[in-house]
């Protein structure tokens, strides 16, 4: 049931009619069975699967929670996590890592037969609820109080605004805010939540679909085309995955609010970052914060030696790369990001001997800014080549071409290519002056009057709707 649908505006509003109807004893009740119901219709065989883990992670739990002794509390915490990754590995890695292991064998000269194709469905929201999963348990070895029973649990996991996509939360920052009965949101909040909905709806139909259609046939065909089409098609999808992904966080955290639950706030316009450092506290921020929480503190951040800190980093990236998919280009996509994030540590430590008095000042500075954010830009956008082909060949030959100075030079001179110019233009203007506008509207539209709010929330509702009506574009992270 995708947000961008008919079908779940139905749902939605068939939910939010029984919730705001029944007494706040059976708000929970119902939220947790819609949430069911909304994920049957993906698949209603994998509603077993996630019955199972999720009963099996509360039972670890308690365990964990109860038991005095260490080692008891260590072999919960142990299964519990193998049994989480293990589903994981099967159903998003599984034909990855015989096909791996297959082309290694076959590199080293070893008589081999092809593995069979293994026909598996990924479930949709694994790679989101398996993180919370891990950080629940994690979060009660250390001392964090667990939940309840059963049901508050299985309601963390289950709450469909944030099943499928996210953001990943973590339990202590969600439970407080049903363990009572569900009130009915404020006017405020329901006027919040609705227009998170619409920005939601707004960035996925007008901005990440249409720029779609430009970023495809760059990946899809990376042989044909010329230079100014390539950047266009790499910006193109820069713009894309961001709005696409910023369209479905607005719509989760809006429709929470309707049922007067808040969602963490996702993202904080990662593309004005000013270093990649910066960058990875700006985007996907859920995720960002779990990776340094379950993953980098664990293995001892940048506590250590130089050498161990920058492996920390590599290796950290390299799980956040195949975290997002089950290939070649994904990982390589996170090896990339680890090094980008070692060369700025390095940069930082190299720092450290300069002059303070001098680096603040040449750091304030708007051109030292600009730099920055212009740097670690088109360092981004670059790591998007890895992250959208469909393979490392691919990859390489979509790099090359950027580089190709005399046939860029010959394309500007030429009119039939200043459309793409322009293009360019266009998709660079929606990552930096994309904020400034938001915070520009909202200026003029807080202020007016309730009617005419409400007015222009019709119309806006409107055209996404006539937008979708020949379908839309799958979002991008449903895939993880």
């Amino acid at each position: 049931m995708n947000f961008v649908s008919f079908s779940f505006v139905l749902f939605l509003l068939m939910t939010l009619l029984l919730f705001y109807t029944l007494p706040a004893r059976g708000r929970k009740p119902l939220l947790l069975g819609m949430s069911y119901l909304f994920y049957a219709s993906w698949n209603v065989p994998f509603i077993l699967l996630i019955l199972g883990s999720t009963s099996l992670d509360y039972w670890m739990s308690q365990i964990i929670a109860k038991s005095q002794k260490p080692w008891v509390r260590r072999g919960a915490l142990t299964l519990g996590l193998l049994v989480n990754l293990g589903i994981l590995v099967y159903y998003k890695y599984a034909n990855f890592l015989l096909d791996s292991a297959y082309g290694l064998l076959q590199f080293l000269h070893q008589p081999v037969q092809a593995p069979p194709v293994l026909h598996i469905l990924l479930p949709l929201g694994i790679s989101f609820y398996t993180f919370e999963a891990i950080s629940y348990m994690v979060d009660v070895y250390r001392g964090k109080a667990p939940a309840r029973n059963w049901l508050d649990y299985n309601f963390y996991i289950m709450f469909f605004p944030h099943l499928i996509s996210g953001p990943i939360i973590r339990f202590c920052e969600l439970w407080p805010q049903y363990k009572q009965p569900l009130q009915l949101p404020g006017l405020a909040r329901i006027a919040q939540g609705v227009q998170l909905i619409l920005l939601g709806y707004l960035f996925k139909v007008m901005i990440a679909d249409p720029v779609a259609a430009m970023a495809d046939p760059v990946f899809t065909h990376p042989e044909a085309g010329g230079v100014l089409a390539t950047y266009l098609g790499i910006l193109a999808f820069t713009v894309q995955i961001y709005f696409d992904f910023m369209g479905y966080t607005h719509i989760a955290r809006g429709v929470s609010l309707l049922f007067n639950i808040e969602l963490p706030l996702n993202f904080n316009h990662p593309y004005l970052a000013t270093n990649i450092s910066n960058f990875w506290e700006r985007w996907h921020i859920s995720l960002s914060r779990w990776i340094r929480d379950y993953l980098y503190f664990p293995l001892g951040g940048s506590k250590g030696l130089l050498g161990r800190t920058l492996f920390n980093l590599l290796l950290t990236m390299l799980i956040c790369g195949a975290w997002h998919g089950a290939g070649w280009t994904y990982i390589a996509w996170g090896a990339y990001h680890g090094l980008l994030l070692g060369g700025y540590h390095l940069f930082k430590t190299g720092a450290k001997g300069i002059d303070h008095s001098g680096l603040n000042r040449l750091r304030a500075h708007p051109f030292y800014q600009a730099a920055g954010v212009g740097l670690t830009f088109a360092c981004v956008a670059l790591g998007w080549v890895l992250f959208r082909s469909k393979d490392l060949g691919s990859a390489s030959l979509i790099l090359t071409r950027l580089f190709q100075v005399p046939a860029l030079l010959s394309e500007l001179g030429k009119p039939s290519h200043w459309d793409e110019v322009a293009g360019i233009a266009g998709m660079l203007a929606l990552c930096f002056v994309g904020p400034l506008a938001m915070r520009w509207v909202r200026g003029l539209y807080l202020p007016l009057p309730f009617w005419v709010k409400v007015q222009t929330a019709c119309v806006l509702a409107l055209l996404c709707w006539l937008l979708t009506a020949e379908g839309t574009v799958p979002f991008i992270y449903f895939q993880f």
